[in-house]
């Protein structure tokens, strides 16, 4: 029952961090770099879920992510729905090889994990919008956007994790008790 509460709160934030993304500005340092929430949530639900929560959470966002980002030019889609599902589901297989590591306390393997995700996710939709336009532009401001997203996903992931050990306390989870049994960040 913890574990289907963990995943409606994960959901809850993902769905959340749309539109909060979406008011961020763009990082300045990075040409235009944008800061990107729901792939470093997702990584800390793919830690800390049993395996069918991480991927039906992967399946989930994936739909999200899709329906959010559809990419319409001249009533052509650039963007496929349904690819980001993929994407995630592989994500989170990767995520669940690590998690014995992360509920014994090493919660930092969340900050590689989100900045992998993040500038491969990036990576792969600009790679996707490439091959639907047949050709590649691929320059030293999309190097910098993809890998400046992973950047700030990297700084970022601390805190959603603080944030989830939090949650998690709050409502009854804690260290040895039973449900994600996960240290203190």
């Amino acid at each position: 029952m913890r574990a289907f509460a963990t995943f409606l709160g994960v959901a809850a934030a993902i769905f959340l961090a749309f539109p909060v993304q979406d008011f961020l500005p763009p990082l300045g340092f990075a040409h235009g770099a944008r800061i990107l929430l729901v792939p470093v949530i997702f990584c800390y639900g793919a830690l800390v879920l049993p395996f069918p929560g991480a991927m039906a959470l992967a399946a989930y966002t994936g739909l999200l992510c899709d329906l959010a980002y559809s990419h319409v030019v001249d009533g052509r889609v650039e963007i496929a729905v349904g690819w980001s599902i993929v994407i995630f589901v592989i994500f989170g297989l990767f995520a669940q090889g690590f998690q014995p590591a992360f509920r014994r306390g090493q919660w930092w393997l969340h900050i590689p994990f989100s900045m992998v995700a993040t500038s491969l996710y990036l990576a792969l939709q600009f790679v996707m919008i490439s091959f639907r336009r047949e050709g590649v532009a691929f320059g030293e401001v999309t190097a910098w956007r993809i890998l400046g997203s992973g950047l700030a996903a990297g700084l970022l992931s601390p805190l959603v994790c603080t944030v989830g050990w939090w949650a998690n306390v709050s409502f009854g989870s804690r260290p040895g008790q039973g449900g994600e049994r996960f240290a203190r960040p």
